[in-house]
């Protein structure tokens, strides 16, 4: 299999550990299966692997893409799961209607912080819920688990999204670290779009030091058209707390992105239009919070475009469509606080829903924003 110069480098290098930087559309999972396959080929075990991501869906690809290797893949909780589960018995707890969605984010918070965090008011009435019917939800997986984390016996270990790890998450990996523990760590701190769930971008520069880790990058960028790249990069630079990188396309120039600004009435009509005259049917429209969508929604199926899909930023991370319109960007950043760092999230989020797009993206907002400035992309006033 024909690897470019950056992935060759992160495959076969013998450095004892990495951190990869993995741009958008770079062939992350690529380069992870195929060093996988490169250390079996070298004399590794297979049982001396351990591959830990963040989904089950990513872990279901990486197993089906090393199916024929039977090395071990599985998200953080389902290795805790599973190593706990051989020390004691318990029940998982499932939400329901005793608690919001919101108390239980601020608690999984509170907990995935070390508890360094401001501690939730209904923390204490929670704990009690589930200690009473002996139940363990997520977060007590992986801190229960924390006694037998260096029982372990694998001599190398992959990490995917590390962008996405939480202090809780990053303390159960510094327990795995024997003295022979090889760590390959993967991810795109310009993709980091879970702070609200507890996920810490700054953690690439502690496990750096922590471990006296290798830097490399993927740039090289397969899924994009060289416009769209463009426009990401331009926004994306101007994030100052980042490891500089540029996608670099390989696709040939196509379609150039547009942004189109109007009232939302004339937003929603042109659309309608842009899908049925290029007929992008198989199109994906973006939104930032799920209010946003819901008359167009309607609109769509009145207009029988039962095909297009759409998904929130969050929801598409991580998927590639060939059509991407994004809409009610007016409201990006999202931003209650104001504060600098909460802007830095939302141009992440922006750029990880333009790059999405293979070969055509387009750009809708009632008003021009700052984000929408920074692509530099051409403007269409309705």
């Amino acid at each position: 299999m024909i690897l470019n110069k950056e992935q060759q480098a992160a495959v076969y290098t013998d450095d004892k550990n990495i951190f990869l930087i993995a741009g958008a559309g770079s062939g992350k999972t690529r380069v992870i299966v195929e060093r996988i396959k490169y250390l079996i080929t070298k004399g590794v075990c297979s049982s001396d692997i351990l591959c830990i991501t963040f989904t089950n869906k990513s872990a279901d690809e990486m197993r089906h893409r090393l199916k024929d290797f039977d090395v071990y893949v599985n998200t953080f909780h389902g290795y805790c799961y599973n190593v706990l589960s051989q020390h004691k018995t318990f029940k998982i707890f499932e939400h329901n209607n005793e608690f919001t969605d919101d108390e239980i984010l601020k608690v999984a918070r509170y907990k995935n912080s070390l508890k360094t965090n401001k501690k939730p008011k209904v923390y204490e009435r929670y704990a009690h819920y589930l200690d009473s019917r002996e139940l363990l939800d997520f977060d007590d997986l992986m801190l229960d688990a924390f006694e037998y984390m260096h029982a372990h016996t694998f001599k190398y270990i992959f990490v995917d999204e590390f962008q996405d790890t939480n202090l809780l998450q990053y303390k159960i990996l510094s327990l795995m670290m024997h003295q022979t523990t090889h760590l390959f760590a993967v991810g795109d701190p310009d993709q980091s779009i879970y702070a609200f769930r507890g996920a810490r971008v700054e953690l690439i520069e502690r496990y750096l030091k922590d471990y006296d880790a290798t830097l490399l990058k993927l740039q090289m960028n397969y899924r994009s058209n060289m416009h769209i790249l463009k426009a990401s990069n331009n926004l994306i630079d101007k994030n100052l707390n980042r490891y500089k990188k540029r996608l670099i396309g390989v696709k040939s120039d196509t379609n150039k992105p547009m942004i189109y600004i109007g009232h939302t009435s004339a937003l929603y009509q042109q659309i309608i239009y842009l899908i049925k005259s290029n007929k992008d049917f198989d199109a994906v429209i973006l939104y930032r919070n799920h209010y946003q969508v819901t008359y167009l929604r309607q609109l769509l199926i009145r207009n029988y475009l039962f095909d297009v899909r759409l998904y929130s930023f969050h929801e598409s991370k991580g998927l590639e469509f060939r059509a991407v319109y994004i809409v009610g960007l007016e409201s990006l950043p999202f931003d209650k606080t104001n504060m600098y760092k909460n802007k830095e999230e939302e141009r992440r989020l922006l750029f990880v829903g333009m790059t999405r797009a293979m070969d055509k993206l387009y750009l809708f907002s009632t008003k021009k924003t700052a984000f929408l400035r920074q692509t530099k992309v051409k403007i269409e006033y309705l």
